[in-house]
């Protein structure tokens, strides 16, 4: 209930109805309704498509089966399917793991010259699609004409070219490569926010730096390194980008990509029955990853040494080869992830690929750059493009806003099946999502249109948009929304006037990050692909395979340069405030 008073000379209270609580009753409903709708009906059709036998289409009320269950489980390359891809998910990830922990080591505990670009270079990654990354390295590795292999052959006189992009040794190497920004961004807040008075004791104590690291920095990061082990793992079995543009060409199919040649095969009929079912498997072992993270994540507990003290590292100072070592270490990485970038930028300029040269610039153009956007497909790729991100991106946003309010200020039943029912899309991979809303809007008016596209990368997205907001509201005392209610704001105005302006660097950050991922990804787009729906990642994947090279490599440089216009400006802002509070 709430007091009004009138403007007469005696003044008097009236109640009327708290619209407020009426307001959010209304918005929490719809807010249970709408996840189960996105989150909860797209996986039952995926398991009832499961059971379908094949040849049959969802939802067409055929007689259920359990043939596909039954194929999958008895299939003589279904192990070495499912080893494939442990073996691909737990390599890459351990690359992407040891490079991390370095890094992160060093721009947190070092005075590393450059430790800010450090940062905000591998914050601003997410701006290089790994559709691009892959097709760089691919021209980088031909055997024929890659760059690699003609200086290598060149200079250790060889007949046969040394390496080859097609194979799961490759595969796991760029994928690891590309997953060491994600591992660097989780390890250096593990370590900015560890209390370094037991390192600091230890020092005075008389022990060496390696001593320290070995038997005190190392244990106390071990359950938190741990997990992030188990999520990029988990985040690995979910890929489909590189396996889909590597792997398939090199002979090495992993679930991922199994599921989309089951649904999309290049010749006959789709099997969606058998895809489902692919799904179905593929989705329990990312579920079983993710128990593992939560138990790792609950068991880390233990470890935590941050206090209510404020304390500030002491910085490591390199010297000599220390310092040598370092710079070419985090040098020669980031060289590795530039050449892919600027082998592509080198053949968009040509009509042909040519080896990189002095003598070739002479014949250097944008001309692929010009017929790329003089097309007319063009304008409705990057009309569909924009459409999808930013649709996307701020529903996601706004639903998350709200989903973490209901779960962190109110709580209650509601709140956590609102909380649960926006994490569940984390172990479910985006494949298998991609499936389930394939199954479920075949035979409506939505099939083949961008708008499914939307739908999926806010399911998807939700889940970590509503992470980064539950940890922004918890650092925000409530007391300052009951001020503005108490004051006579209404649910709403409160929450526009008074607590998002707070945690609006936190909202920008999210929405930043699921516009640079939306933009990027290739699953959603080319699962559900159709000739009116076609952005630029499928629009790339499309080119590649034609084969257009020059028309890929601009549409490529493209994408990266309109993504990092948009990423490493509010990066740089967002780390000088960070440095300011610091």
């Amino acid at each position: 209930m709430s007091i009004s008073r009138t403007s007469s000379a005696t003044t008097e209270a009236v109640w009327e109805p708290d619209t407020s609580s009426t307001a959010r009753l209304v918005v929490r409903n719809g807010l249970l309704i709408l996840l189960v709708v996105l989150i909860a009906l797209p996986l039952l059709v995926l398991i009832y498509t499961s059971f379908l036998p094949p040849g049959a289409v969802p939802l067409s009320g055929s007689e259920l089966t359990l043939d596909n269950y039954r194929s999958i489980l008895t299939g003589s390359g279904t192990v070495a399917l499912f080893v494939r891809t442990i073996i691909f998910a737990v390599g890459s990830s351990a690359i992407g793991i040891v490079l991390g922990i370095s890094f992160a080591y060093l721009t947190e505990r070092t005075d590393l010259p450059g430790r800010t670009a450090v940062r905000i270079l591998m914050f601003s990654w997410m701006a290089v699609p790994a559709l691009v990354f892959g097709y760089g390295w691919i021209l980088l590795l031909n055997p024929g004409n890659g760059i690699i292999n003609v200086m290598v052959k060149a200079i250790f006189n060889l007949e046969q070219a040394p390496f080859t992009p097609y194979s799961m040794q490759a595969l796991t190497v760029i994928a690891g490569l590309g997953a060491v920004p994600t591992a660097y961004i989780m390890v250096s807040g593990l370590l900015r926010n560890m209390d370094p008075s037991l390192e600091d004791a230890a020092f005075v104590s008389g022990a060496s730096r390696f001593v320290i690291l070995r038997k005190i920095t190392a244990p106390l990061l071990t359950p938190g390194t741990l997990s992030i082990s188990i999520y990029l793992i988990m985040t690995m079995v979910q890929h489909f980008d590189l396996p889909m543009i590597i792997g398939l060409t090199a002979q090495t199919p992993v679930l991922s990509t199994s599921i989309y040649m089951a649904a999309a095969p290049d010749f006959g009929l789709p099997n969606y029955g058998l895809a489902a079912a692919f799904g179905v498997f593929l989705a329990i072992l990312a579920g079983a990853l993710m128990f593992m993270y939560f138990r790792v994540v609950h068991a880390s507990e233990r470890y935590r040494t941050v206090t209510g003290k404020s304390f500030r590292p002491k910085l490591l100072h390199l010297r000599g080869l220390q310092k040598v070592f370092a710079i070419l270490l985090v040098g020669g990485y980031f060289a590795l992830m530039l050449m892919p970038l600027l082998t592509l930028a080198w053949a968009s300029l040509f009509p042909y690929y040519r080896l990189p040269s002095f003598a070739a610039l002479a014949d250097a153009s944008f001309a692929a750059y010009f017929r790329v956007f003089s097309e007319p497909q063009t304008f409705r790729v990057i009309v569909n493009t924009v459409l999808l991100f930013l649709t996307s991106s701020t529903l996601a946003i706004v639903l998350s806003c709200l989903v973490s309010w209901f779960a962190v200020r109110l709580g209650g039943k509601s709140g956590r099946a609102m909380d649960l029912l926006s994490f569940a899309p984390t172990a479910i991979p985006p494949i298998v999502m991609a499936i389930a809303l394939l199954m479920m809007f075949l035979r409506t008016p939505l099939n083949g249109t961008i708008w499914v596209m939307v739908i999926g990368h806010i399911a998807m997205y939700l889940s970590f948009g509503t992470r980064a907001m539950n940890g922004a509201l918890i650092q925000i005392h409530r007391e300052l929304e009951d001020a503005a209610t108490v004051s006579g704001a209404s649910w709403g105005t409160s929450l526009r006037k008074v607590l998002f302006p707070i945690i609006w660097p936190h909202i920008l950050n999210t929405w930043l990050w699921i516009v640079a991922h939306s933009a990027r990804d290739l699953t959603f787009p080319l699962f559900l692909l159709t000739s009116s729906n076609v952005v630029v990642a499928t629009a790339i994947y499309q080119r590649w395979n034609y084969p257009d090279l020059p028309g890929t490599a601009a549409l490529c440089m493209m994408l990266v340069l309109a993504l990092s216009a948009l990423v490493i400006p509010i990066q740089i802002y967002l780390e000088h405030k960070n440095l300011n509070k610091a």
